[in-house]
């Protein structure tokens, strides 16, 4: 099932929110919190990653972070 772009967005702007930057990525423990309060669970978050990572919004790298592409 694909991620709903409410979700999607909500992933996208936590990273942004928390100073995420092209040079400055990120640990998804410091977005995952704030995301699974808003109400959404661990499967929709990994699948709006995984989507945003394909749409190459952001990609993952080492250490569970993510950094923004653009």
């Amino acid at each position: 099932m694909p991620p709903t772009q409410p979700c999607k967005d909500a992933v996208l702007a936590e990273p942004i929110a928390v100073g995420a930057t092209v040079d400055k990525p990120v640990d998804l423990y410091l977005i995952g919190p704030t995301l699974v309060a808003a109400g959404y669970s661990q499967q929709q978050i990994v699948s709006a990653l995984d989507s945003l990572a394909y749409d190459k919004r952001l990609e993952y790298v080492g250490g569970n972070r993510v950094r923004l592409l653009r």
